[in-house]
């Protein structure tokens, strides 16, 4: 178990499984870039101390990360800059970013509807939200629950090939369709992009054979009915954009019509 020889052979079936296929990470990066425009304010929420995808937009967005960790490798002389905070309490003003980006945050959240209300509360209108986290019905997400997690950090960190101190509680309470939907349109958001992706078997990098069945699972989990099964959550949202002082005096007049209107010309004002 964990031997080199092992983890070769499951690169190299990774290699061939792999051809012309998107996996989540892959998928959300694409997002980031659909969403980031020059010149604008992005937050990477709980970028983990190396701040990986806020360094690759640093040279044409102002991108900040913020997270528990006590490092981050950041010298906060240019973007990306550096902010250890609480997700809960953002020290950021109202109306500030153009784009949020969290990957594998959401599951660890014991109240993930005060984080999204913050990040609701910081983007400007028409700002976006996009989230990759894992889905609380994957069977990675099965044995994390059901294991102590004594020995989901050591397997993480084996199988991962990262410290133990990178392995984290989950807890999973939004991270189903249906709840991660509701939690984020409950914090005013408007629904964009809502999808269960698949992702290769990469907690399964250190048997051939487990790697092969995972993969057998990923190609099951791909039929349109089972893709409440499949590994990773991704999810795009907005905050509503403000009404143009135009389009606020069009509703309000139309408003304003229909409560002077009788009963009786109420269906003929709506066709």
């Amino acid at each position: 178990m964990f031997t080199e020889r092992d983890r070769e052979k499951c690169e190299r079936l990774l290699d061939e499984y792999s051809v012309g296929r998107k996996f989540s990470r892959t998928q959300y990066r694409e997002l980031i870039h659909k969403y980031a425009a020059s010149g604008h304010r992005l937050l990477d929420a709980g970028c983990g101390r190396y701040l990986e995808f806020s360094k690759e937009l640093a040279d044409n967005v102002h991108v900040f990360g913020v997270d528990l960790e006590p490092t981050l490798e950041t010298h906060n002389q240019r973007s990306p800059f550096g902010v250890r905070g609480n997700l809960g309490q953002l020290p950021f003003p109202d109306n500030y970013f153009d784009l949020i980006i969290s990957r594998s945050v959401i599951e660890h959240l014991e109240d993930p509807s005060v984080v999204f209300r913050e990040f609701h509360r910081v983007l400007k209108p028409g700002g976006r939200v996009i989230l990759s986290t894992p889905n609380k019905y994957d069977y990675v997400s099965v044995i994390a629950r059901i294991t102590p997690y004594s020995f989901h950090r050591k397997l993480a960190s084996k199988t991962l090939q990262v410290s133990e101190d990178d392995v984290f509680p989950t807890l999973y309470r939004a991270n189903t369709l249906s709840k991660l939907g509701k939690e984020l349109r409950s914090a005013g958001f408007i629904q964009q992009e809502l999808k269960a992706i698949n992702h290769y078997p990469a907690y399964l990098m250190f048997s051939p054979l487990l790697f092969r069945l995972g993969i057998l699972y990923e190609k099951i989990t791909s039929i349109h009915a089972l893709r409440f099964l499949r590994g990773t959550l991704l999810a795009v949202f907005e905050k509503q954009r403000a009404e143009s002082r135009m389009e606020r005096s069009v509703n309000e007049n139309n408003r304003a019509v229909k409560e002077r209107a009788p009963s009786s010309d109420l269906h003929e004002l709506s066709i």
